[in-house]
């Protein structure tokens, strides 16, 4: 009856240590592939950082370059028709010039502060082409 009892405890010793194994495997497998998946974001995230760090220093070029006064006089020569102190703007004949753009700033403003503010109101309700 010994070499049963024996038998017996030998055999759940292994039966336990076989599941042992297997969960610790387990576990090492779902560590090793949690693992692998936080590396390879991370590589994902680099390369994004390294993507926006680019776009961010040619942001800041055209930011420097819209901001500086050569091109703001530019501009200004091409929308506004802005001369220098000395120069005369010439149009020739035929072509359409639009620089009311300042213009029609300042005469919303008279309006504007013209007007009371029931006047106002019923421009905004009943004359939506008019804006306030």
């Amino acid at each position: 009856m010994q070499p049963t009892r024996s038998k017996n405890k030998q055999r759940l010793t292994t039966v336990f240590v076989i599941i042992l194994f297997i969960f610790l495997m387990i576990s090492f497998l779902r560590v090793f592939l949690r693992d692998y998946e936080l590396r390879h974001e991370i590589g994902r995230l680099q390369t994004d950082v390294s993507r926006l760090e680019k776009r961010k220093i040619e942001s800041l070029e055209v930011l420097k370059k819209l901001q500086s006064d050569s091109y703001v006089e530019e501009r200004a020569r091409e929308e506004l028709q802005a001369a220098r102190p000395g120069e005369a703007v010439l149009v020739a004949p035929g072509l359409s010039v639009s620089s009311t753009a300042t213009k029609s700033l300042t005469i919303e403003k008279e309006i504007v502060q013209e007007l009371s503010n029931p006047y106002k109101w019923w421009y905004y309700f009943f004359a939506p082409h008019r804006q306030f």
